[in-house]
Parts: structure tokens; sequence; C-alpha cells
């Protein structure tokens, strides 16, 4: 019986040092939908709706030369409509650069904006981590699975917003 009780409290203790305080976090997400980082995102959304618009605008003019040549296409040459066809090629071929081009520089803007908010959400995560007595926080895209009571995103995402 004293052996029993033993293991039963042996196993009672290391149980009790194994639970860890686990959290996890969508660091880019607070950082993103924080104040700061709304403040910050408005100059490069900006760029982007610019590059949207000029995008909508080779589009308009790409589907106009692409009506017209099919409007035209029984009265045109062989040649005319060799000539019209390589238009409409070398103006697709203009626009899928630039559609690749917008989206890097997309990405490159919101790079450089996580980059610019990661200190102070470095240091508001820190704190939140010392309040809670975090043992560990996982990134929220490579938990499996979690429960939401342990997703601390919105936390630091208030935390930001009162450092601001």
């Amino acid at each position: 019986m004293k052996k029993l009780l033993s293991m039963a409290f042996v196993a009672l203790l290391s149980a009790h040092t194994m639970a860890s305080e686990i959290a996890v976090l969508d660091f880019r997400a607070a950082l993103l939908q924080s104040d700061a980082g709304q403040e910050a995102a408005q100059a490069p959304r900006q760029q982007v709706d610019q590059m949207k618009a000029r995008l909508d605008q080779e589009n308009r003019t790409l589907k106009d030369m692409v009506e017209s040549l099919k409007r035209d296409e029984l009265t045109l040459s062989a040649d005319q409509l060799a000539e019209r066809r390589a238009e409409v090629n070398k103006k697709q071929a203009q626009l899928r650069q630039m559609v690749a081009a917008m989206q890097q520089q997309a990405q490159q803007m919101e790079q450089q904006l996580i980059q610019n908010l990661t200190p102070m959400g470095e240091a508001a995560l820190k704190e939140l981590i010392d309040e809670r007595n975090l043992d560990a926080v996982i990134s929220r895209q490579a938990a499996i699975y979690t429960n939401e009571s342990v997703d601390i995103t919105a936390e630091l995402i208030e935390k930001l917003n009162k450092e601001k």
C-alpha cells in the first residue's frame, strides 16, 4: 500500500511539474491589426490602390484592343491581322510583368512594415509573457490544434494599442 501511495504521489508531482503555460499567437496579424499597424499601413495601402488603378486602366486598354481586333478581324489583311495580334500579345506580356512587379512591390512594402513594427511588438509580447507567466508561445500557423482560450493575439493587439 505504501508503495502504491508513493507511486501515486510521484505521478501527481511529475504531472504538476510538467504543466506548462503555453499560448499561441499570430504575431503578423497582431502587428497589422494594431492601431500603429493600421496607421503605418495607410501609405503603402494608398500605393497599392494606385497600382491597382493603373493595372485596371491597362486591363481596359487590353480589353479594348482585343475587342477592336475581333471586330476588325474579317476586314484586315493577313499582315495587319498578324501585326495587331502581336500588339495584343505584347500588351498581355507587359500586363503580366506589371502584375508580377506590383505583387513583389506590395510584398516588400508589407515586409518593411512588419520589420518596422516588430521591435514594438516584441516588447509588448515580452510584457504579456511576463504578465501571464508563459513558458512557451507558439505561432498559430505552426499549431495543428489549439483551444481559443490559449490564443493571445487579441491580447497583444490590445497591449499594442495601449502603448501607442
